[in-house]
């Protein structure tokens, strides 16, 4: 796998090991598209592996 590649919706999902439905959600509902951070190319959404790593870390629930 490409490590630079940039990854549309359905492929960031499977990244992260979310349905696509739950990631649409997330992404332009919950976090109202400011995190994951996102990359625009015309009219289409792309996320880099970083900032999709870099989400997951942001919103780890630690029991301290």
């Amino acid at each position: 796998m490409n490590e630079g590649k940039l990854l549309n919706i359905n492929e960031a999902s499977n990244y992260l090991g979310m349905k696509s439905h739950a990631f649409k959600n997330a992404y332009y509902n919950i976090y109202n598209q400011k995190s994951p951070k996102a990359v625009r190319i015309g009219q289409r959404i792309y996320f880099t592996r970083e900032s999709l790593n870099d989400f997951v870390k942001n919103n780890e629930i630690t029991n301290d």
